[in-house]
């Protein structure tokens, strides 16, 4: 395009800065190829004015991203060698929320909450429904209460905002348009109804700074404006309007304008060209790209060739050597293992940084989840863009919930999120027991919270979110959280357990998410805000991610704007996806807005495909080195498949014909990079009966004699132990031990003996601590003559013991946990479980010889009733034995036995009854042992001590095996009995 005459036009080159920098009056337009120093040439030009005495205070220097910003403030910062003392890059929407802040300081009045774009399309969706129908065309009636017609509304109004549209402007617009009469009054509502809540939209967060600057100077001798072709009308109005001064300087790069979707103008840049020829300013033209080499940028030029010209000339391409290499693949998992492979010869043989190697894709539905496999398999640290805090596993766990309590009964939703509830981590069902009981459930015609009683695990807690679901849908979401976490199973374990590490930072995350969320709009519930989390960016996104300086680049063509690689991968580039071919046509057709006059499909499809080539052209220009486009040309139950046409003409090719086959990465031709690719050339080798019978048996020498491959090293595998007994010297047994042996031997000698696990637990902790308790609280009340405590002392002794141990966790789990044992306590001082009777000891020691072994005990409490001597036990849990398991008790039984035999008990009477005490459970309180059992206790804890005299380790099969930790390696069951062969 031949530029005006009267226009001054300066191609510069990298010896031609220093004078155009130091000429920093009028209008002035800096046309920026890929990689030629846009942002450099601004941080020197703002270096200049700060070095020449320009205040900082005067100088505004505005940029489309944080990310730009911050490139350009450590850019200016090293210039000057010491902080930029107020003169730092800006965005524009922070630039008008400056400017909205002073405005309404100054005013006396609140600054108005900036909507997040979900929480807009809830605020709008409330207004829809207020709306009076036939007010609306008839097509849209139906619609009012649909997400699906606020989120078309939301976006309509973002537009207009953008484009400094208001109510009174759209009517005269919406004259022409019968499907639009309702939108200029609706408009006109949405923002009252802003201004009466507080709030404002991004849109019309810049709409209100452009209206305030049309009446305010402020006073800024110089502004300079980064990534001008990204601007939206109303931006490019309030960048020209902060201008007073007349120098403004603008830079960009036409074909990099790829925002349209944002409400970004590609025209801004030839309009701004246009008002720089009339005030007879400057255009400069960065002349050479000191990244991109002659093949790529030859190859970015191809791309955007069939669009219309651009103005001003190419850059010079940079020295150094690149290429451009376009292949096919006929399986999606093919391409993602080549890709995959080629990243990790880079990386290892190559030397080249992850960091330094990008993979770019137009959508993150298709390829990434086989991508991402592969590079875990090889280790190979990366980030993928479709990773949110709200699919996290630990967050997918309170989702279901929320979708158990608000699916209506019998509906699959439910059905289908409480069965991933019972058999994921928190409540650990096994799947034996969840078909069983969903069968009870059905067979009985049951509702959830009433079958959940039936749970051979404790899921009380759930029940009790099926029960009342006020938590989910009308509490404020933090709320709603906090009380879900108090009564969720399983929480305790998966913040303890150490490889859950994850859990414990999304839940961390989310918390303090729903807080800000909450501080913002007190009246979204817990509900509201995962539904709002699933179908957009609310927050969520950036979360669990890995930083860019510890791995692979993952991310899509538009996130890689601004950034630089030297091997950058555009992969999936198939048609219909690269370029995006879809007719997605807006029910509002909010294009219409910009008067250019796209009513025709083909002119809005010529622009949207002029769009996708200029993206290409931002993602081909990322690289230094190389650009590797790959595509997959069919898949399984996919059918025909068409490389993307960008395809050809990045390669330079006629047809697809000419696009060769990639380059082999497998270790099988080269040599290995890694200790693991190693390994499996070895073992194929070893397995390969037509090698030579020398290379294998070197292969075998290599496997076996390795350090690396020694089996021992392997993660979790401890140190061969000693050939010996178990046991060593002397022992003592207790009725927890019985108890543990009768149920499994070889469980007990891994738990009790070897320690194989560490048994602790928060629930131990629990009980430990609420036995404290009542110890304390029943001495007090011995003491005084009383036969039992209070719940005033029982809470009293609780808040002293509960300082005196670490906390459970963060406050709030801490305080879930005590107020379970301020519950257990109240509910067992206000009905006490026992028959009066006269205390005689509390934490009493119990023990004997018994079976040649000596045995050692406490009783939680001794009482002396009319027949003689009862002995309680106290516990914790919530889920209680049978009366014929407590029947049958070792621990009751040996209190009994041991009590028989000491002379200090019987001083106070004989021993006739003992029973386990369960405040928690919720109906049964007090389980009796029967005494006709006694002497069959007796002969079980003689056989116990003899068999663990014995070493006798044989497992036992049960009930219990479901949740053993051990069953993998135990030889009574098929799966562990291979650990042994």
């Amino acid at each position: 395009m031949t530029l005006p005459t009267s226009q001054a036009t300066t191609l510069l080159g990298p010896d031609d800065w220093e004078e155009a920098i130091a000429d920093t009056a009028g209008l002035q337009l800096v046309l920026a190829g890929p990689g030629t120093g846009k942002t450099e040439f601004l941080a020197r030009r703002a270096a200049h004015l700060l070095q020449t005495g320009v205040p900082g205070s005067d100088i505004l220097i505005l940029s489309f991203s944080r990310r730009s910003a911050a490139a350009l403030d450590a850019r200016i910062a090293h210039r000057l060698d010491r902080p930029l003392g107020g003169a730092g890059a800006t965005t524009f929407h922070s630039f008008a929320h400056r400017l909205l802040e002073e405005h309404h300081f100054s005013e006396g009045r609140s600054v108005p909450i900036l909507l997040t774009g979900p929480e807009q399309v809830r605020f709008v969706s409330r207004l829809l429904a207020q709306e009076e129908p036939t007010e609306w065309p008839l097509t849209f009636r139906p619609l009012l209460t649909s997400s699906t017609l606020a989120a078309e509304v939301a976006d309509f109004v973002m537009r207009c905002h953008e484009r400094l549209i208001d109510p009174l402007r759209l009517g005269e617009m919406a004259r022409e348009r019968a499907d639009w009469r309702a939108l200029p009054a609706f408009l006109d509502r949405y923002r009252a109804a802003l201004r009466e809540a507080g709030k404002i939209d991004y849109g019309l967060l810049v709409a209100e700074a452009v209206e305030i600057l049309s009446s305010t100077d402020p006073g800024f001798s110089h502004v300079i404006v980064d990534e001008y072709q990204d601007t939206s009308p109303a931006q490019a109005r309030l960048a020209r309007l902060a201008a007073r001064s007349g120098n403004l300087t603008v830079a960009g790069d036409p074909n990099q304008s790829i925002y349209s979707f944002r409400g970004a103008e590609p025209g801004n840049v030839q309009d701004f060209r246009h008002e720089v020829s009339e005030a007879r300013g400057r255009v400069y033209v960065l002349g050479r790209s000191f990244r991109v080499p002659a093949a790529i940028l030859a190859s970015a030029h191809r791309l955007v060739a069939a669009n219309p010209p651009s103005f001003g000339p190419a850059p010079v391409p940079a020295d150094h050597d690149g290429g451009v290499e376009v292949y096919t693949f006929d399986q999606r998992s093919a391409e993602a293992e080549w890709i995959a492979g080629e990243v990790e010869r880079l990386w290892h043989s190559e030397g080249l940084p992850l960091t330094s190697i990008a993979v770019l894709v137009r959508s993150t539905r298709h390829l990434l989840p086989e991508l991402s496999r592969a590079l875990d398999r090889r280790a190979i640290p990366h980030d993928r863009p479709d990773v949110r805090l709200v699919d996290h596993p630990a967050i997918r766990l309170f989702h279901d919930t929320v979708v158990a309590a608000t699916s209506p009964e019998g509906t699959p939703d439910r059905d289908l999120a409480l069965r991933r509830l019972l058999l994921g981590p928190a409540v650990g069902m096994s799947l034996a027991a969840e078909r069983e009981l969903t069968r009870t459930r059905r067979r009985r015609g049951l509702a959830w919270p009433a079958a959940l009683g039936d749970a051979p695990v404790d899921t009380a807690g759930l029940a009790e979110l099926l029960e009342d679901t006020s938590w989910a849908t009308e509490m404020p979401a933090v709320d709603g959280f906090w009380h879900a976490w108090d009564r969720m199973p399983g929480l305790e374990a998966l913040v303890n357990d150490p490889t859950r590490a994850d859990y414990r930072r999304a839940w961390h995350s989310f918390s303090r998410m729903l807080e800000r969320q909450t501080e913002r709009d007190p009246t979204i519930s817990l509900a509201e805000s995962l539904e709002a989390s699933l179908s957009g960016d609310f927050e969520a996104a950036p979360l669990l991610r890995i930083s860019r300086s510890e791995g692979l680049v993952v991310t899509t063509l538009h996130q890689a704007k601004g950034l630089e690689f030297e091997v950058v991968f555009v992969a999936d580039a198939v048609d219909g996806v690269f370029p995006d071919t879809r007719r997605v046509a807006r029910l509002l057709q909010p294009q219409l807005l910009s008067g250019h006059g796209l009513t025709d499909g083909a002119t809005r499809a010529r622009l949207h495909l002029e769009e996708e080539r200029r993206l290409a052209y931002t993602a081909t220009t990322r690289a230094r080195r190389r650009v590797v486009w790959t595509a997959t040309l069919a898949g399984i139950d996919e059918g025909e498949r068409r490389p993307s046409r960008f395809m050809l003409a990045a390669a330079g090719l006629d047809s697809f014909e000419e696009v060769t086959s990639p380059p082999p990465n497998d270790d099988r031709l080269f040599d290995p990079l890694t200790v693991s690719a190693a390994e499996a050339q070895l073992r194929r080798l070893l397995l390969d009966p037509a090698a030579p019978e020398a290379a294998r048996l070197a292969a075998l020498r290599t496997l076996t004699a390795y350090p690396a491959w020694d089996p021992s090293g392997y993660a979790g595998v401890p140190d061969p132990g000693p050939d010996t007994g178990v046991l060593d010297g002397p022992i003592r047994l207790s009725p927890s031990q019985a108890t543990s042996y009768d149920q499994c031997p070889r469980r007990y000698v891994l738990e009790r003996r070897l320690r194989a696990i560490e048994v602790d637990s928060p629930y131990l902790r629990f009980g430990s601590i609420v036995h404290e308790v009542l110890e304390e609280t029943e001495l007090e009340a011995v003491e005084s003559g009383r036969s039992h405590g209070d719940i005033e002392t029982a809470l009293r002794h609780l808040e002293a013991v509960w300082e005196r141990h670490p906390p459970f966790g963060p406050p709030a789990y801490d305080q879930a946990w005590y107020r379970r044992a301020a519950t257990l306590l109240v509910g067992m001082y206000a009905d006490w479980p026992g028959r009066q009777g006269t205390p005689v000891a509390v934490e009493a020691p119990l023990d004997m010889e018994l079976g040649g072994v000596q045995w050692v005990g406490r009783a939680d409490r001794i009482d002396r009733v009319d027949a003689g001597l009862r002995i309680v036990d106290y516990k914790t849990s919530k889920s209680p034995p049978t009366l014929k398991e407590a029947a049958r008790s070792l621990q009751l039984g040996y209190y009994l036995l041991a009590a028989a035999a000491s002379p200090e008990m019987t001083a106070h009477g004989r021993p006739v009854a003992a029973e386990l005490w369960y405040p928690l459970a919720e109906r049964r309180k007090i389980f009796p042992f029967e005494m006709e059992n006694l002497d069959e206790v007796r002969q079980t804890l003689e056989e116990v001590a003899t068999g663990i005299l014995e070493e006798d380790w044989t497992p036992r099969v049960g009930a219990h095996c479901e949740r053993c930790q051990f069953r993998d390696v135990c030889p009574a069951w098929p799966d562990g009995r291979e650990a042994y062969r």
